[in-house]
Parts: C-alpha cells; structure tokens; sequence
C-alpha cells in the first residue's frame, strides 16, 4: 500500500494567448499561466489488487474508466508492459469544477505512487511527456510551488518565489463551470491583452513585492465567465470589501479566491460567505 496527498494550485495570471491552428495540440489553445500550490490536497490510497477499482468520498467523482487517476494507473500498465491492478480510494478535499485542477493534481500524485509502488525508475523528461498524455495541467505537479506554464504551448518552469506566505480564502458558489462553456465564450477580440501584467507578476514574486504582486493579478477568463455567472462578479467585490488584498478566479472558474496576509483575517472574512476553505501557500 502506498498513501500520499495530492496538494492542488490556483492561478495568479492566467492569459489566453491563442488557439493553435497547427501540430500535435491544433485546437487547443496556449495559455500563460502562473500556478502556484496551496495546501489543500486530497488524500490517495493505492493497494494491488485483483481488479483495477477506484472509489472517492465525493459522489460527484465518477469511479469507472472515466476516471482520470484510472487512466493514469492505465497508461503506466500498458506503457511498461504491467499486468497488475490496483484499488485506488480519493478521500476528496478539493472542490470539483472549481477551476483548481484537483482531478490533475489526482493524476500526477496518482502516477507518484504507482512508480513507487511498482518499482518504476524513469528520468524525468519522460515522466513529464506521459504526465501531459493525461491532460495539459498534470505536468506542473511534478514541480510544485510556483510556475508558469503555457500548457499546450509545450512551456514549463519554476519561478523564484521570494513572497511572504499568503493565506487564501476560497469561496466555493453552488454551481461548478465547466472548461468547455468558458472556452466556448471567449471574444478572441479581448483575450492576451494583460501579458505584460504576467511578466510583472513574475517580477514581483522574485523580489517579493506583496502590493505588486498583487496589482498584477489577473485571470482572461473572467471576461467570459463573469457573463454568464453575474454571482462571481458580487462574490469577487464581497471579498475585497471583506478586506481581501486581491481577489481574483481561479482557472476556468467557479473559484473564487481572496488573497490575505493574515490568517486572522482571512478567518473573519470567511464568516460572511457560505462554502469556502481557507488554504495558504504550499511551502
């Protein structure tokens, strides 16, 4: 048996650059992002078995093939040739639809477990390319901390995170939003026009510059979101009037998350929302 917590991210920056039109990831698009890794994880239990299982404390989670730690503990069999099955069981704490990536961050903790367990000893840039076989956000948990990553764009790599630890309040709404509809509302007439605010970004967190960090943080797709889903615009100036020093959604939504740096008062802030958890930076 082999236990491990898969700790997910939020995103600091995200810029929708384009769609590719050409190579391996025509269709998808290259993003700019700054992920950066909190301390909310869910726990994972993987044990040999006699038949390939999954289960999940969360019954939103679905526990057959579709799964995507199932499909990591597939692609590792047939990639090495290994006939042996496991039972794996999520204890889940993130929040699913929230734009936090939790089934990615499951996946890579998922294949983190299965190289211990069946003795797989691979370099690195070959754990990366079968991490993006799985989807386009599971490499980055092979890093960790803070990164920037263009996703499809095939871009990876650490930033120096020289920033106080923050804490984060994450209010959760009743409603996930699904990648697809947030992609499938997008004005490309208004997308990657706050690049300069990521490399901004980037430079704040080297020197740690708390009010620059926060300046620069920024996500595209609330300009799709946000249409549809005139509840995180109110949930977003609730958190700032709360005293939040940012607020900001994560991914493709439905998260949103107030960026403080006390504990204290992120706490207090907390009271006046339904369904948050309070996270802060994974260090």
């Amino acid at each position: 048996m082999v236990r491990g917590i898969s700790y997910t991210r939020i995103t600091l920056a995200l810029d929708i650059v384009k769609k590719l039109t050409q190579g391996q990831f025509a269709g998808y698009h290259e993003l700019g992002i700054i992920k950066h890794q909190i301390d909310l994880g869910d726990t994972i239990i993987i044990e040999n078995s006699d038949e390939m299982k999954i289960s999940c404390s969360n019954p939103q989670v679905p526990c057959d093939e579709s799964n995507i730690c199932w499909q990591a503990a597939d692609l590792l069999k047939k990639e090495f040739g290994i006939k042996q099955n496991v039972s794996i069981c999520i204890d889940k704490k993130i929040p699913v639809q929230g734009g936090l990536a939790g089934g990615s961050a499951n996946a890579a903790e998922t294949l983190k477990l299965l190289f211990d367990l069946w003795g797989i000893d691979i370099e690195f840039d070959r754990k990366i390319a079968l991490l993006r076989k799985l989807g386009m956000d599971v490499p980055f948990y092979f890093y960790g901390g803070t990164a920037f990553d263009s996703e499809a764009g095939g871009v990876l790599y650490p930033l120096e995170n020289n920033c106080p630890k923050l804490h984060f309040l994450l209010v959760i709404p009743p409603f996930g939003v699904s990648t697809k509809d947030a992609y499938a509302r997008i004005d490309y007439a208004k997308i990657g026009q706050m690049i300069n605010k990521t490399s901004d970004l980037k430079s704040a967190l080297k020197t740690g510059n708390l009010r620059k960090i926060e300046e620069n943080l920024h996500n595209d797709f609330e300009q799709s979101v946000f249409l549809s889903h005139s509840k995180l615009v109110e949930i977003k100036n609730r958190l700032l009037d709360c005293g939040a020093n940012a607020a900001v959604m994560s991914g493709s939504g439905s998260t949103m998350i107030g960026i403080f740096c006390d504990e204290a008062k992120a706490k207090n802030a907390s009271a006046k929302f339904q369904n948050t958890v309070i996270a802060a930076s994974l260090v």
